[in-house]
């Protein structure tokens, strides 16, 4: 404890003075300690003794080095022996060591005594080099490169991330101007900011490339704020990724806006936005002429209900668009929504068209040289197919005199000939002027029922008179058809009647029937009308 000794004749007023100072000194928040001029311990407040873990006898008389670590130690010494015999105060930070090893980092205050000793008042520091510590950690741990400098730009303090960045180390970065870690431009951009703005004390942010170690140009995005000693301290982040990916992002954009396929965005009321060079080689309007108007100028309003109704994309779909000129123009087209920011929004949309107007004219001018060809091969084979039954029916006429074998394949031929779905062969018994049943197909059993009737009045007469087949469209509208019974309930609505002649005589006839979807085929077969002829002389020979 503090001895202070008071003379006899003291004021009860001076006695409550003293003991006021001194319980204000042995409950303040400061360590306290006094020195003799010797500097050994005359007094600590509880506070010291606290943090130093030392009773008040067991600091008394020792000296006060043995308090600090060495580093300490000495500056205290070096700070007594310069300032404190001259009477001068000063403060530092210090190291003190307790009895039990522990250090705990300090503010000395010290002050001489006008006995020649000193007083000093040190704060505890512990929590403030915690907090430091902390600031430091996350200093070194940023992803962002940090560089900080004195008033005249040298370095005196730069980040791990930093050095990383810059392939030095600390130790190499440590004294050189800030300006020798930038490429020439961007090292005079920080030199006219620092003159201007930073010694204004105005903080910026703009873009620099530092230069490497190897020389490699790192593009960064620099943060600068001035310090309150006039120095600074510099905040980058290294922007390589993202010009990667803006450079990416151009060369894509660039792509789109040149390709030869045309690539239109709009909006969800179906106004054009964005307008490429395919799209005006397509359609002939140039991006000017054509943003902010309706997509209903190149497609007609049905094609664009259709388009603004989808939500979905869709592929290689196709739509009829409209050239500037007029024409018509072909296109095959992907449509890929477009979401808004705002949820509440319509999506656009990104049209991707090629041209096909070229490539549909081919198609059309190919299917139809293959449809001739198919025809002709068609044809070709009809036509072989007919020759067969010509030379069969010679064949057997040749070897054969019966008559209802000729008959029979007379019918089928026909029948294979023209696809018919009935055929009925009569023949001619002049004696009787009567056309008799031979031969037939596809008819019903009672159909048998009318083997022969009479010629005169007949449709074979009027066929042959007029010398070419009778074509009878209608069955119910032809007066001279006296089976029309028979007729519905064969479902048949069509005749064809060919006359059967030799040397202009009649020797029989053919009647071709068809239901109603078969009509056209049994009317535009020709080869029949000829084939006939030959049936005729056939006949005429059996019968002969």
């Amino acid at each position: 404890m503090l001895n202070v000794h008071l003379p006899a004749r003291k004021s009860m007023k001076t006695l409550d003075v003293n003991t006021l100072y001194k319980t204000l000194i042995e409950n303040m928040n400061e360590a306290v300690w006094m020195g003799d001029e010797n500097e050994a311990t005359v007094y600590a407040n509880p506070k010291l003794c606290n943090i130093l873990g030392f009773t008040l006898e067991e600091m008394i008389g020792k000296k006060s080095y043995a308090f600090w670590d060495e580093e300490s130690g000495k500056r205290v010494r070096e700070v007594n022996e310069q300032y404190r015999q001259k009477g001068v105060s000063s403060s530092y930070e210090g190291t003190l060591i307790t009895k039990t090893g522990r250090r705990i980092p300090v503010l000395l205050s010290g002050t001489p005594l006008p006995s020649g000793g000193t007083i000093g008042i040190m704060t505890d520091l512990t929590e403030l080099k915690k907090n430091e510590s902390l600031y430091r950690k996350l200093v070194e741990h940023m992803n962002e490169a940090v560089w900080m400098g004195d008033k005249d730009e040298v370095t005196v303090y730069a980040n791990p991330k930093f050095c990383e960045i810059m392939e030095y180390s600390l130790e190499e970065m440590i004294g050189r101007k800030s300006y020798d870690f930038w490429d020439p431009q961007s090292s005079e951009k920080v030199r006219n900011i620092n003159e201007g703005e930073r010694k204004r004390g105005i903080s910026s942010s703009y873009e620099g490339n530092l230069l490497t170690k190897s020389g490699k140009r790192i593009p960064v995005l620099l943060s600068g704020t001035p310090l309150p000693s006039g120095g600074t301290i510099g905040i980058m982040t290294d922007l390589t990724e993202l010009k990667k990916k803006e450079e990416k992002e151009l060369i894509l954009s660039r792509a789109l806006m040149y390709s030869a396929e045309g690539m239109i965005i709009c909006n969800s009321n179906g106004e054009i936005e964005s307008w490429n060079k395919g799209s005006k080689t397509i359609f002939g309007y140039p991006e000017e002429e054509i943003i902010g108007k309706s997509i209903n100028l190149i497609f007609p309003d049905e094609e664009i209900d259709f388009l603004l109704s989808q939500s979905e994309v869709r592929y290689n779909f196709e739509l009829e668009g409209k050239h500037k000129n007029g024409q018509t123009t072909r296109i095959s087209a992907i449509q890929s929504p477009i979401p808004s920011a705002d949820e509440n929004e319509k999506p656009s949309f990104l049209l991707i068209l090629r041209d096909i107007t070229s490539e549909r004219r081919f198609e059309e001018e190919l299917a139809l040289k293959y449809q001739k060809m198919r025809d002709a091969y068609n044809q070709f084979g009809i036509v072989r197919r007919q020759m067969d039954y010509i030379f069969e029916l010679a064949d057997i006429c040749s070897e054969y005199h019966d008559q209802k074998a000729i008959a029979d394949f007379i019918v089928n031929s026909v029948v294979m000939l023209t696809r018919v779905d009935a055929c009925v062969l009569r023949l001619y018994n002049k004696k009787n002027d009567t056309l008799e049943l031979v031969s037939s197909f596809g008819v019903s059993e009672d159909w048998k029922g009318k083997s022969d009737y009479d010629y005169k009045g007949s449709l074979v007469e009027k066929a042959h008179n007029q010398k070419s087949p009778l074509k009878v469209i209608d069955l119910t509208k032809e007066p001279l058809y006296k089976s029309l019974h028979l007729a519905r309930k064969n479902n048949f609505s069509s005749l064809l009647v060919i006359p059967l002649t030799f040397q202009s005589e009649i020797i029989g006839s053919l009647m071709l029937y068809v239901t109603p979807d078969r009509k056209l085929e049994l009317f535009e077969n020709e080869f029949i009308e000829e084939y006939a002829k030959l049936v005729g002389v056939a006949l005429a020979k059996v019968k002969a």
